[in-house]
């Protein structure tokens, strides 16, 4: 692994009580915001081998709208069910059984275990992880161990 790009899902539908948290789907703002970070990353990163997201439909949404707008890359997608809900722990885990020899690997997940682990992996980056945030990281070795990364992008579409 030479890129690990990670990617919280876009803003999403809070408005529905009797739907299950995995069901909940992104808003129009989610909508918007998935589109443009994907348009952002297609202008400042190489594209990525391999998409992992988590099964959660906004989590799911948010990269077919990301990939619409970054036309150029075409990545194989695998939904991974650990991803839902994973903790720190579960973060290395899910990564050595399911990236093989992909280069760059891009993870849509959820806070707080995106942010545990984007902190853990790079003392450069703080945990607050707003809705369609992507923090691009180069892990020295292609390893991955605690401090171990360097920072080499992060945006939030607040920012664009």
């Amino acid at each position: 692994m030479t890129r690990l790009t990670l990617l919280r899902h876009a803003k999403s539908v809070w408005d529905s009580p009797d739907q299950q948290d995995i069901d909940r789907t992104i808003n129009d703002r989610g909508r918007r915001e998935a589109t443009l970070m994907g348009l952002v990353c297609a202008e400042r990163l190489p594209p990525p081998d391999l998409v992992l997201v988590s099964p959660a439909v906004r989590a799911r949404e948010t990269v077919e709208l990301f990939f619409e707008a970054w036309r150029d890359a075409k990545p194989e997608i695998l939904v991974v069910e650990a991803l839902y809900l994973a903790g720190l722990d579960d973060w290395r885990t899910i990564l050595e059984e399911n990236t093989g020899n992909a280069g760059h690997i891009l993870v849509c997940s959820h806070q707080p275990g995106l942010g545990d682990f984007a902190s853990w992996l790079c003392r450069d980056f703080s945990g607050k992880v707003p809705s369609a945030t992507v923090i691009s990281l180069l892990p020295e070795s292609g390893k991955l161990a605690q401090d171990s990364a360097v920072l080499d992008f992060t945006g939030k579409p607040k920012d664009y």
